[in-house]
């Protein structure tokens, strides 16, 4: 049987190891060392980006969305 493909490798959790800017919001939200945060691997391959607590869980709450509506064009 055939592996099934991952389609969200390209998005992780980490935790900071120095301060970081969240690319949603740079002038309101940082990154602190020590605190969690998502990090989405750019298509291109050239780099990354990091989102705070509060602008990841908005974005996966829309990426949940957007899931949902392909699983249910499927079924």
């Amino acid at each position: 049987m055939a592996r099934v493909r991952r389609v969200l490798s390209a998005v992780r959790i980490e935790v900071a190891q120095r301060q970081r800017i969240c690319h949603h919001d740079r002038k309101h939200h940082r990154i602190e060392k020590g605190t969690t945060c998502l990090v989405i691997k750019e298509a291109s391959g050239e780099g990354h980006k990091n989102y705070c607590v509060t602008c990841a869980l908005e974005i996966l709450d829309q990426a949940a969305d957007d899931l949902s509506l392909l699983r249910s064009s499927l079924e």
